[in-house]
């Protein structure tokens, strides 16, 4: 979750993580969190925010991802993002624009 403000105090770092549940939480919780880890970042100085989601993806019709990342995209004044839900390791990749898990189609894939 975003830090306290205790936590933050004398914070002299070159990264910071804040890690969030997004992924299953309901989209206006996503949502809303999201935008107060981003806030809480941009208070500090933050100059380069990444949105790191699930390798998995968005693998049911509930995800959040795509709401997420339009709330962010609003806030920050930036028209165009992108997204690589690849992660070799543990089998999924992109090939042509389409994700795979292992060798099918994540959309084909159970």
């Amino acid at each position: 979750g975003i830090p306290s403000a205790e936590m933050a105090a004398g914070l002299d770092a070159d990264a910071i993580v804040i890690a969030l549940k997004s992924r299953t939480t309901p989209s206006a919780d996503a949502v809303a969190e999201s935008l107060a880890a981003l806030e809480w970042l941009r208070e500090r100085g933050c100059e380069q925010i990444f949105f790191k989601y699930c390798s998995t993806f968005d693998s049911t019709a509930a995800g959040n991802i795509g709401q997420v990342s339009e709330a962010l995209l609003e806030q920050l004044g930036s028209d165009f993002t992108l997204a690589c839900p690849a992660f070799p390791e543990n089998g999924r990749t992109i090939f042509r624009g389409h994700l795979f898990v292992q060798d099918q189609l994540l959309s084909e894939s159970g």
